[in-house]
């Protein structure tokens, strides 16, 4: 594809020097309000005209789509913005989850052992002590 697009390029650099060399009849410019005229070759009397013609729809070209890209703009930081949104409610629903599993599901430490005829009553001790000891 880029070989393509070099050949292209450089074929109509060779057209483009090609007429300009062929058409090289010169033309006298001027103005009715400007008292300097000038004699150029009518090819490249062509060619600026035409250069001037892409500078000038270039320039309109994207004056008209300063809209559209203010507007992208936009969009992209209102995306950006949802998103951090996104992510900080995707942590607070995962924090939720794991105080929700947390208290449905035992804690395996504090777990009775079978053995003990009283599996409640040990732990409401040790944690009767250590409340004590920090009053």
């Amino acid at each position: 594809m880029r070989l393509i697009f070099w050949i292209v390029v450089v074929l109509f650099v060779v057209i483009t020097i090609d007429f300009v060399m062929t058409n090289g009849q010169p033309v006298q410019f001027g103005s009715w309000f400007l008292p300097w005229k000038f004699n150029i070759p009518s090819g490249l009397a062509v060619l600026l005209a035409v250069a001037l013609g892409l500078l000038i729809g270039g320039f309109l070209a994207w004056t008209a789509g300063g809209r559209a890209r203010r507007r992208a703009r936009q969009a992209e930081r209102k995306v950006g913005a949802l998103e951090r949104e996104l992510n900080a409610l995707l942590q607070r629903v995962e924090g939720v989850e794991r105080d929700a599993i947390s208290v449905a599901l035992p804690n395996p430490t504090k777990a009775a052992n079978p053995a003990d005829p009283k599996p409640s009553a040990a732990p409401a001790a040790s944690e009767n002590s250590s409340a004590a000891g920090r009053a």
